[in-house]
């Protein structure tokens, strides 16, 4: 997986803000314009938690909270100015990247995750490090539970953690019935390079999101497409199919980062040795 590219903060987040809030009924745009300061300030210290990577230091504010439901309108309620800010924030992002959900790297982003839950900072419901671009499986499954019981992250933030370069993420090829059949298992296996925590909040997003048994599941459907996919290369004249699959993987890693799962399969399957028998068409993906 990769980071996603966070949107400029020209304009100041904070000036977004208005622009929608200014958008709303007078009656909840007055008493958002009567706690200004204090949301200026939340602002502030989430953008600051956000570059130390600590936002689980985060603390509600009070006043806030007293106006919970006209900030959480300014999400809510569909305004051109809403719809422009999260345009913008999909728009910023490379081309590629998002045609997985930056959470699993399995499926299309068409929600959009409060990392930190608008339930508790609802001040910052319309702010653009806080709108992440996700599945809705990942949406509902993360909620508003993003700390542990000690206060810890439970999850990757997309816009500011950086992941390892080093490879975590690894799939081990299995075969039954002398070639006919193949499938795949993933496991996580700490490399290391990674520091203690950086460790553990990338364990818990792998297992509070369930990736391991995600990734499994649709290990089938990907075996069997990238078999057709070597069996039409070799139809058409190729002659390496294991160099034709490593740069397929090669071209994932680039778009999706080096432990995206289906960069993973695509070299496992390249290296292994019974590749040319999984070829045959009588080769089918496990049960």
């Amino acid at each position: 997986m990769r980071k996603l590219v966070p949107l400029s903060p020209h304009p100041l987040y904070v000036a977004r803000f208005i622009e929608i809030r200014d958008g709303k009924h007078r009656v909840v745009r007055g008493r958002l314009v009567g706690i200004h300061h204090q949301i200026s300030t939340q602002y502030q210290a989430l953008e600051a938690a956000a570059a130390s990577a600590s936002l689980q230091t985060l603390v509600p504010d009070p006043a806030c909270a007293e106006v919970s439901d006209a900030l959480r309108a300014c999400y809510e309620g569909q305004t051109k100015s809403l719809q422009a800010l999260k345009t913008a924030i999909k728009s910023t992002q490379p081309p590629r990247l998002l045609k997985y959900c930056p959470m699993c790297g399995t499926t299309l982003p068409r929600t959009f995750d409060h990392y930190v839950p608008s339930a508790r900072f609802p001040e910052f419901a319309v702010h653009p490090l806080n709108i992440v671009p996700c599945c809705a499986d990942c949406n509902s499954t993360k909620s508003d539970n993003w700390l542990d019981a000690t206060g810890n992250r439970q999850y990757l933030h997309a816009y500011t953690d950086s992941l390892p370069e080093a490879t975590y993420l690894y799939a081990t090829m299995h075969e039954l019935s002398g070639y006919n059949a193949v499938g795949a298992t993933f496991t996580l296996v700490r490399p290391n390079a990674i520091e203690n925590l950086a460790w553990a909040l990338i364990q818990s997003h792998f297992e509070r999101l369930r990736l391991l048994d995600r990734y499994n599941d649709l290990s089938n459907d990907e075996i069997a497409e990238i078999l057709a996919d070597s069996r039409i290369y070799l139809n058409s004249g190729g002659q390496n199919v294991r160099a034709f699959l490593t740069s397929q993987a090669a071209d994932r890693e680039d778009a999706h980062g080096k432990n995206h799962w289906r960069a993973v399969l695509l070299r496992a399957m390249a290296g292994h040795s019974h590749l040319e028998n999984w070829i045959n068409p009588s080769c089918v993906p496990t049960p």
